[in-house]
């Protein structure tokens, strides 16, 4: 289990980056005036952490200690490691880490109802895992070409579990961006930008995006440089 969220946390952000180009064209299903210019990165530059992210999962980082990594990550058959991970999952499936694992493969390689069904037996197993929940709603609005609906719900459900999970805090922001809800916006975003790792790529795209939004809201007032409204409250979480 730690060792996943270990490498969770390495890969997210070039998973990140392969999966905004998909965001880009479906935001044009609320407004295309809505789309922000994300920094795009090729799928080369995303399979190296992914592959990476596999192999670790399926129990064989021995062979990145034995190679350099570049020379490693080119002998690297990812398409053969989703496969290897469907057969470990087919043995074992009461396993929500490894479902939410080729949940994310599946969303690299633009498989998006494989993705969905993946994610949805891994918050079955694994109801209360924040991270899981966001994820499943991303790939969720991937396939049905929107984000509001069942994926917001499920996007608010995550931060009411986690108000710093991440993922939840990304699609909270594009959710309010696209339907022009700048304040709200700068909220999640600027919430999920305190809680990245600066000198990332994942954070230089969140500050890109907070920018944006800063932009958009102060044309909304007119350039005037009025404070900002209120922020959207944070979740309550039930009582046990």
């Amino acid at each position: 289990m730690s060792l996943w969220i270990g490498v969770g946390a390495f890969i997210v952000a070039a998973l990140l980056f392969l999966l905004i180009p998909p965001w880009r064209q479906k935001s044009a299903l609320v407004g295309r005036r809505s789309a922000i210019r994300w920094p795009m990165v090729g799928l080369l530059g995303v399979l190296p952490a992914l592959t990476v992210g596999l192999y670790l999962y399926l129990g064989a980082p021995g062979i990145l200690k034995e190679q350099a990594l570049t020379q490693a990550q080119s002998n690297y058959d990812v398409d053969g490691m989703v496969k290897a991970l469907e057969g470990k999952l087919k043995a074992t499936p009461n396993d929500p880490e490894g479902w939410y694992a080729l949940g994310r493969a599946y969303i690299a390689f633009e498989r998006y109802a494989e993705a969905e069904e993946a994610l949805r037996k891994a918050t079955t197993q694994a109801p209360k895992d924040a991270k899981i929940i966001a994820q499943y709603a991303e790939a969720m609005a991937l396939r049905q070409g929107r984000l509001d609906g069942r994926p917001l719900e499920l996007v608010l459900e995550a931060l009411e579990i986690s108000y710093e999970e991440t993922k939840a805090l990304e699609l909270a922001g594009l959710a309010a961006f696209q339907k022009e809800k700048w304040a709200e916006a700068l909220h999640y975003w600027r919430r999920l930008q305190k809680l990245l790792p600066k000198d990332t790529e994942h954070h230089e795209a969140i500050a890109q995006a907070v920018a944006t939004a800063e932009r958009k809201l102060d044309l909304s007032l007119g350039g005037t440089g009025m404070p900002l409204p209120p922020p959207p409250a944070a979740p309550k979480k039930a009582p046990h």
